[in-house]
């Protein structure tokens, strides 16, 4: 294909995948994306068919994380198109979203990029649901007319570099902006030109987010949390505090700064509370009471990420931290108490750090007792509060980290 040229600059290492493919029509003097992908998709039928097959012709379908079930045909046709335009190897595959393994909150999907898992609901656009904005910070464009992968992520909502908000709709015809649907970095399909557009200045709070979001690890921090985990864990912890708290995005932009920055004061106020009021809420002894029932999915949503880092994650580490606590303050007595509510397999398997397979062994094994008497030959339920609090908290703290754990049958 001796006509297909690649730009003059390479890609900017925070640039989306669809931005460059859009310059890249730009250069070779296309209308729009699909002249292009046509043009790519006939010379890949002749260099690879089943690669062919895999790359789609509407941009928005473009990104490796769309493909359902050929991510890896995907991937190939990419490399080849790395081929036919001369770019370097990875050119295009480092700017790609692709699809991740981990799990946030035990079953919120991922997408992965540069090292960075990001939970899938936190992207701003997919093929699937074209409603979304894809927003723009005007001043950006103005330096160098290319999409910022991070304006495709919900959580960002201000410029970090010029404080002020991003636009998501034309000023001119109050339209939604969106590259994806309309085929434009630089202009709405009304004309307006977006570097003209005026910029208003961004809240304090958005502009935390999205400075410290993605910042280096090794960079100064305002709060400490956010200076010792990683891209990952804090994406995680947005993801765990509009969860947990059932906030919406803009409502957790402005309160993670504030949340986050006193940590965990504010988690373990949140804590004390529910606490305190757990006995208005019995219907039963606390010892024949479901965790779950007074405290909501607190242990099975605190295992932020799956699998596992080597470092657990801080929201998972203070509350291990105020269940001991918890489990310290009020010790076995004739008169059940907190402490002695019930756990199920699953959420065993989360405080552990071990699986649902391990924990069944430690039941087996009589180091785990059941609170509640059990069927014979029949396997306990893994949702269903059995385990006491107590046992298993004492039982974790008879071990010296949190790693995870594959415990050692007796026999």
């Amino acid at each position: 294909m001796a006509f297909l040229f690649a730009p003059r600059a390479h890609a900017f290492n925070d640039e989306s995948l669809e931005s460059y493919l859009l310059r890249v029509v730009a250069e070779n003097f296309f209308d729009t994306y699909e002249q292009l992908s046509l043009a790519i998709r006939e010379e890949l039928h002749e260099l690879d068919y089943e690669a062919h097959g895999a790359f789609p012709v509407e941009l928005k379908r473009l990104n490796v994380y769309h493909a359902k079930h050929n991510s890896h045909f995907r991937m190939r046709a990419l490399r080849l198109i790395e081929t036919l335009l001369g770019l370097p190897h990875n050119e295009l595959h480092k700017l790609a979203l692709l699809r991740s393994s981990r799990l946030f909150l035990g079953s919120m999907v991922a997408v992965h990029r540069n090292g960075i898992d990001i939970p899938l609901s936190f992207i701003r656009y997919s093929a699937d649901h074209g409603a979304d904005t894809v927003p723009i910070c005007p001043q950006c464009l103005a330096e160098h007319a290319y999409i910022r992968q991070a304006w495709h992520l919900k959580p960002i909502v201000a410029c970090a570099k010029h404080e002020c908000e991003l636009i998501h709709y034309c000023p001119k015809c109050q339209s939604k902006i969106n590259y994806l649907d309309n085929g434009s970095i630089t202009h709405c399909p009304c004309g307006f030109e977006f570097a003209t557009a005026a910029s208003i200045k961004a809240k304090n709070e958005a502009v935390f987010v999205a400075r410290n979001l993605f910042a280096d690890e090794s960079s100064p921090k305002h709060d400490a949390i956010f200076a010792s985990a990683s891209a990952t864990h804090r994406l995680a912890a947005l993801a765990w505090y509009q969860k947990s708290h059932n906030k919406d995005m803009r409502a957790v932009v402005m309160e993670v700064g504030g949340y986050f920055g006193n940590w965990p004061k504010q988690f373990y106020d949140w804590l004390d509370e529910i606490t305190k009021g757990a006995e208005y809420k019995l219907i039963d002894l606390f010892n024949r009471t479901e965790f779950r029932t007074i405290y909501g999915d607190l242990i099975i949503q605190s295992q932020c990420l799956r699998p596992e880092d080597k470092e657990p994650h801080f929201i998972y580490l203070a509350l291990v931290e105020y269940l001991c606590r918890l489990v310290s303050m009020h010790p076995k007595s004739k008169k059940a108490n907190v402490a002695d509510m019930l756990i199920s397999v699953r959420e065993a398997a989360v405080l552990l750090s071990t699986t649902h397979e391990q924990v069944y062994r430690l039941y087996q094994d009589g180091i785990l007792t059941s609170g509640l008497r059990q069927k014979l030959h029949r396997r306990i339920e893994p949702d269903v509060g059995v385990f006491y609090l107590r046992q298993v908290i004492e039982y974790k703290q008879s071990f010296g980290d949190n790693r995870q754990r594959e415990y050692a049958s007796t026999w």
